[in-house]
């Protein structure tokens, strides 16, 4: 067995030795000093797999030794420490990596044990596929660098020696598997494993790498037949996985390849939007002109482009904005320092925005714990991919780990969908408001609010449907809650997995579907708001963001807590609620160019009652108001109580003086009920927006407060 060895270079001796005895204890051989030259003697005599080098050193500083040992091209593990911040601590990370050394970690000071344990382990007691175990390299080059020959590698593809890895990418919200990354890999008969580091450029630079990655599609199509056969047995459930495959800027150029890769599609039936072609920013900028055609034509003929390792080139951003891809994937690198480094974080965060402007997933990669997750999750990214959701695995085991994974989120999502108490439950007039603006919007014949649980669509709201419930095997939405975007079927006559659904061959003869995933807060996915119509339609992006948008009002529904949300005097929404909702309706009506009004009211004799008669008369006026409001106003989309005396209904119906008779007329008749000391009196404003230039919440408010009407109670 290989003696695990570590040298320490550091001015501070009991720093040093509290280091070592850590890494005695752990198995590994110790060495302190605190010399430059005598560091590059041991290192050459005893030749350590780890250095760990302090950046404050009284003779040379530690950015000169790490400049030092990259012109020496030393590759053992590098752990840089320091007491001097982890903003210059990463910034030696980031200058030791571009001198080409091998950073293992950074370890701040005070020096904390565990965080070198972790580092240390990390690094050498490892795990399923030792491909990507970067130690286990550097053990395996002594017998593999200098011998590998192009007759070797040759005679390995020609063989089919080479086989295949997958690492699994999921959605960062829920984590849903959506896809995986096809890795190529090398058990030589006699040389063992060898890295892909080594055999890649090899076949790069002697004309092998369109072979090799031909072989890797003959390989990877076959299996994602496969993987989606087993989803579908697990989730009862048709999505579209998408597979992703690195390309060399060698094959960029050759259209053949791309033709060849095409037709393995027809063949596998797989079309060519399930594929990812991954390409680094260097494959994509060494000739613009000519990646700008290629790429051009492969997004043309279907395929998604990644653009790879995004944020470490100069020319990223240009690559970006010019080239046609659809995806951006995250450098490692930021992901892994996002937890301790300010600088990645800015960075990440910028790509994400960057890239959802420009109509761009974006993808991470590189995310080791649960903390690197749920910050990329804040942030909005799309994907996730890592050793902490799953390594690169053999085919059987990717089938076992996919089996695992989504059995385990939807007992989750189930989970969720109980504790939220909506299923076999009375109508409630806040989903239906939805629904009902759904139609609206779309002008269809359904639109719903549906839940999926174990067996069933449970119906919460429905508008041009009586349907209660209908059974999961044949619910559209059942194929919803498996996406990540919005599902749209134009026609289910022509759709190979609905054209004979029983709800397309029998009423309500379904021919368009629409709908888009309702989740809980922590993405757990819960149901659908969908839309369903008799003939044939187009969906447009434009339709697509509206939907999502009702969506998100839906989710807020979800969340709606009556402690949070309601008045506890008038059941109406309370001012908070109502300002987070009325926003997003007016975003909408805009939007759509559809026209919207506010009623402000005013009870101006509430501090009247209140004086003559007691605080409890005077929530009686505010009780049996907020009643009339509601009994009069049965269409409006939001009716809330803002604060004391006033009220306020936000409708898209256009303002009726017929209901403001009503109103007043049933406030006259409640006032003959009363004391004519507790008769209500009150005064309302109207502001519609189509009278406005600027529409916006502020805007109606100061409106309808300058068209104020008295009504009184006599």
């Amino acid at each position: 067995m290989t003696e695990l060895k570590v040298l320490i270079l550091d001015d501070n001796n009991l720093t040093a030795r509290a280091i070592a005895n850590v890494a005695e204890f752990i198995g590994l051989s110790a060495k302190i000093t605190s010399d430059f030259q005598s560091f590059l003697e041991i290192i050459s005599d005893w030749k350590p797999q780890y250095l760990i080098i302090d950046l404050i050193m009284p003779d040379m500083d530690g950015v000169e030794v790490l400049g030092e040992l990259g012109r020496m091209q030393i590759d053992a593990q590098l752990i840089i420490t320091s007491g001097a911040g982890q903003q210059l601590l990463h910034a030696a990370a980031r200058s030791a990596g571009a001198h080409g050394l091998n950073v293992l970690g950074i370890l701040p000071k005070p020096f904390n044990p565990k965080a070198f344990r972790d580092l240390i382990n990390a690094e050498s007691i490892n795990t399923a596929d030792t491909a990507d175990n970067k130690f286990g390299q550097q053990l395996r080059a002594e017998n593999e660098a200098n011998t590998l020959t192009v007759n070797e590698l040759e005679q390995a593809i020609n063989a089919g020696e080479l086989y295949l890895v997958y690492q699994p990418k999921v959605s960062c919200i829920s984590g849903t598997l959506t896809g995986l990354e096809a890795l190529a890999r090398w058990q030589h008969a006699e040389k063992g494993f060898i890295s892909p580091e080594k055999f890649i450029p090899l076949a790069e630079q002697n004309g092998l790498i369109d072979r090799l990655t031909l072989q890797v599609f003959e390989q990877a199509l076959p299996f994602l037949n496969q993987l989606q056969a087993v989803d579908y047995a697990v989730s009862n459930q048709n999505r579209d996985l998408l597979l992703s495959v690195n390309i060399s800027a060698a094959s960029l150029k050759n259209l053949k390849l791309f033709k060849q890769i095409e037709a393995l599609c027809d063949t596998h039936h797989i079309r060519p939007e399930q594929l990812i072609l991954e390409l680094t920013e260097t494959a994509a900028m060494d000739d613009p002109v000519m990646s700008l055609d290629i790429l051009t034509q492969l997004r043309l003929r279907g395929f998604r482009l990644s653009i790879d390792d995004f944020g470490t080139g100069f020319s990223s951003m240009l690559a970006l904005v010019r080239m046609p891809f659809s995806e951006v994937k995250v450098d490692k690198t930021f992901v892994m320092t996002s937890a301790d480094s300010r600088e990645s974080r800015l960075v990440i965060k910028a790509i994400i925005e960057l890239a959802h402007s420009l109509n761009m997933q974006v993808a991470a990669e590189g995310i080791e714990d649960n903390t690197a997750l749920e910050l990329l999750r804040k942030m909005g990214c799309d994907q996730a991919q890592g050793y902490y959701i799953g390594r690169p695995m053999l085919p059987e085991v990717f089938i076992e780990w996919s089996k695992n994974a989504s059995e385990h989120i939807d007992l989750q999502r189930l989970k969720h969908l109980h504790s939220v108490g909506l299923r076999d439950c009375e109508p409630e007039y806040r989903y239906d408001r939805l629904t009902k603006l759904a139609m609206h919007l779309f002008n269809v014949d359904i639109s719903l609010i549906s839940l999926i649980d174990e067996n069933r669509q449970w119906i919460k709201s429905s508008q041009g449907i009586n349907q209660r419930q209908a059974e999961r095997s044949i619910a559209f939405c059942n194929q919803t809650i498996a996406l990540e975007d919005v599902f749209v079927i134009s026609d289910t006559l022509v759709d190979k997995h609905y054209a004979q659904n029983i709800m397309v061959t029998s009423a309500p003869y379904v021919r368009f579907y629409a709908g888009y995933t309702i989740r809980t807060k922590s993405g757990e996915k819960l149901g659908v708001l969908c839309l369903k119509h008799s003939t044939p339609r187009a969906f447009t992006e434009k339709d697509k963001v509206l939907l999502k948008q009702l969506t998100e009002m839906a989710e807020e529904e979800i969340n709606y807590n009556p402690l949070l949300d309601e008045d506890r005097l008038t059941g109406l929404l309370n001012r908070e609620a109502f300002e987070r909702r009325a926003p997003k309706l007016i975003n909408i009506c805009v939007s759509q160019q559809i026209g919207i009004t506010m009623l402000y009211f005013d009870l101006i004799n509430y501090k009247e009652i209140i004086h003559k008669h007691g605080i409890s008369a005077g929530d009686d006026a505010l009780v049996n108001f907020s009643q009339l409001l509601k009994e009069t106003f049965t269409d409006s989309e939001l009716v809330a109580r803002l604060v004391d005396n006033e009220f306020v209904i936000l409708t898209l119906c256009e303002p009726r003086d017929n209901n403001l008779d009503i109103l007043a007329k049933a406030v006259k008749n409640y006032n003959v009920t009363v004391s004519p000391h507790l008769n209500i009196e009150y005064t309302v404003g109207t502001a519609s927006s189509q009278l406005m230039t600027n529409v916006d919440l502020q805007s109606l408010y100061i409106y309808a407060d300058t068209d104020l009407i008295q009504y009184k109670g006599d």
